[in-house]
């Protein structure tokens, strides 16, 4: 009847829809009654009698609902066949009622156990049998009395099948709805679940979503997803109308709230009976595995650096000046370049250390280090190989220009070199070997060049040594 239970403990909810359905029924009952006889002219007293106690019962239970007692709608249903049955007895024409009994029986089959209903469709069938042998012969009476059995009989058999799909069902969607609210609103600190209506309002939240947008529930159910995420409602938005037009689901985006905090946001579809009736929403807080991310990333940047660089000159160190000549020589064979490699070895670092200690040693190195920077090209790898050996590799060189271009930048390298060294308070003058090898000229190895300009540098130093 559209009332609200008071106070209503849930495992009496069957019972209140019984009693609405039986105040309804009451209610057609009496009107069909008082209709009947007023239509063949025969407004007797029981007539009367029925038309008011049906209509006075049906007000009983509209009023008093909730506090009938349980058996309540039993005796009820009880009075609706007597009333029927007074009708078949005492009004004229009575037989004519009789049919009004499969209101009751399909009442009783729909609302109540097993056992009562068949108690009742007995009692329903007893009086029929009852009424209609009053006015007809034996046989007459026998046949109609089958035929309105038969009826009866039949109309509860096909009410309690339908009643009892329409419960297993009920309960398997309680099973359902049962489990999809322990995932709901159990959900885990970080992981939201809400739902959107088509036009994107938030029809319901669980308070881990809540949380994570920073409202409470009563706050964001009944918002837009415009009002909630106005900083990334030009991206979900047409996300979200994309799933109700689409059918397909949009997982793992990946967006910032203004509090500067991640998450990955993934939409999917609702169906219905008739299509797309709204989107379910899955909001994951990465915040903190963002910031890890992150963490790791500096941490794999920085091991990356200390595996591929000299600590002390920040130049490339033998591993990485490896992987740049092979790509130098891969270049060269590909277009027919060539590539030069320069060995460099101080002549005085040993006569640093011992006399002014190994921190102006450290000193000196990083000084060279600049110089030797500053006279290679710009394209050119200098890298520190050892304590005071350097390689500095020329890549992409024409091949008859290779071994010019080499000497020129020994040459200006010796001459940056020649300047005295400022080592803290003091100053240094060096000397350094180079050695030079030319891909393809003296090796078209990796290895096979280094050792030939390590060669030469030797070599070179030998000289030095005989003419000093």
């Amino acid at each position: 009847m559209g009332l609200d239970p008071v106070e209503l403990p849930p495992e009496a909810r069957r019972t209140l829809l019984a009693a609405r359905a039986a105040a309804v029924c009451l209610l057609i009952l009496g009107m069909l009654v008082f209709a009947a006889a007023a239509a063949g002219h025969d407004l007797g007293g029981p007539a009367l009698f029925a038309s008011g106690s049906s209509a006075a019962l049906a007000l009983l239970l509209v009023c008093r609902y909730e506090r009938l007692p349980r058996h309540a709608n039993r005796l009820i249903a009880l009075a609706s066949t007597l009333i029927v049955a007074e009708l078949t007895f005492f009004q004229p024409s009575g037989e004519l009622y009789a049919p009004l009994y499969l209101g009751v029986v399909i009442y009783v089959s729909f609302f109540f156990s097993r056992t009562q209903a068949l108690a009742q469709l007995l009692v329903a069938v007893g009086l029929w049998a009852v009424a209609v042998g009053h006015v007809h012969s034996v046989d007459d009476a026998a046949q109609i009395w089958i035929l309105g059995a038969g009826t009866l009989a039949a109309a509860a058999a096909m009410t309690r099948s339908i009643r009892d799909q329409l419960q297993r069902t009920a309960e398997r969607a309680k099973t359902h709805l049962a489990t999809l609210n322990a995932f709901f609103q159990h959900a885990p600190a970080g992981l939201g679940f809400g739902l959107l209506d088509c036009d994107l309002r938030h029809e319901r939240v669980n308070q881990a979503l809540a949380e994570i947008m920073g409202h409470e529930r009563h706050e964001i159910e009944g918002c837009t997803l415009r009002e909630l995420a106005p900083k990334n409602a030009d991206i979900l938005e047409p996300l979200a109308r994309r799933v109700i037009e689409s059918g397909e689901p949009v997982i793992g985006i990946e967006v910032e709230n203004v509090q500067g905090k991640c998450h990955l946001v993934s939409y999917y579809p609702v169906p219905g009976p008739r299509g797309i009736v709204g989107v379910g929403t899955a909001v994951t807080d990465v915040t903190h595995l963002k910031t890890v991310e992150r963490r790791l990333e500096e941490t794999n940047r920085k091991l990356t650096v200390l595996a591929t660089t000299d600590e002390l000159t920040q130049l490339p160190n033998r591993r990485l000046l490896g992987e740049q000549l092979d790509l130098a020589l891969a270049r060269a064979r590909r277009g027919g370049l060539a590539v030069a490699i320069l060995c460099l070895d101080l002549d005085r670092f040993k006569e640093v250390n011992d006399s002014l200690g190994h921190a102006y040693g450290d000193r000196m190195l990083v000084e060279v280090a600049s110089r030797l920077r500053a006279g290679a090209r710009a394209t050119d790898v200098v890298a520190r190989v050892g304590g005071d050996e350097f390689v500095i590799v020329l890549a992409d060189l024409d091949v008859q220009e290779a071994s010019v271009l080499a000497e020129t930048v020994s040459a200006r390298i010796r001459s940056l070199l020649a300047d005295p060294l400022p080592v803290g308070a003091v100053e240094v003058r060096v000397e350094a070997c180079i050695g030079v090898a030319i891909y393809p000229t003296d090796s078209r190895e990796a290895d096979g060049l280094l050792a030939a300009a390590d060669a030469a540098m030797y070599v070179g130093k030998h000289a030095l040594t005989h003419v000093a």
